[in-house]
């Protein structure tokens, strides 16, 4: 009758270990699977949803961006992307690049798809960040009065910082380009 007794304490004693190494190891399994899951980026890198606000340091995969404007040679610390659609529904990507001091060195541009932006609105986005190179004429006084307007829209100029006040205003100049 002992040996029974202790038998039985021995193989619950066993089945305890087990049932407590088995949920240790469902812990582990069920947590190495959250870990996976809030790691995992879901996000489509060419959706234009996705980059319909500026996005730091992120771009669109298999997009070749042409050069805007270069101010410097300097190699850029971080950069923003936008996409956005002109007034022909031609839709694009706008990168600026920022220095250390968070101030624009360069800009680019890339076509959404096959569909090639036209001239203007190229001519336009150079002009987003660095200005236009001669005087204004009465077709760009349009242009101004759209920017200004979103100015003050989205309140540009109330934003916390530097960098804040560049991109909302840059992105009302692609807006009205």
């Amino acid at each position: 009758m002992k040996n029974t007794k202790k038998k039985t304490k021995l193989n619950f004693k066993n089945k305890n270990n087990m049932k407590n190494n088995f949920l240790i190891a469902l812990v582990f399994l069920l947590f190495g699977f959250a870990t996976f899951k809030a790691n995992s980026n879901y996000t489509v890198k060419n959706d234009k949803e996705y980059f319909s606000s500026f996005k730091k340091n992120e771009e669109p995969k298999n997009k070749k961006f042409n050069i805007l404007n270069k101010k410097s040679e300097v190699a850029g610390e971080t950069f923003y992307v936008i996409y956005k659609e002109n007034s022909l529904g031609q839709g694009f990507y706008f990168k600026i690049v920022l220095d250390k001091n968070e101030k624009p060195i360069a800009t680019y541009y890339a076509n959404e798809g096959d569909q090639q932006i036209s001239n203007s609105t190229v001519e336009n986005l150079k002009k987003v960040i660095f200005g236009p190179d001669k005087a204004v004429n009465a077709i760009e006084e349009t242009t101004t009065q759209c920017v200004t307007k979103c100015h003050r829209t989205n309140k540009c100029y109330d934003k916390p910082t530097s960098t804040g006040v560049l991109l909302c205003s840059a992105e009302c100049g692609i807006a009205c380009a």
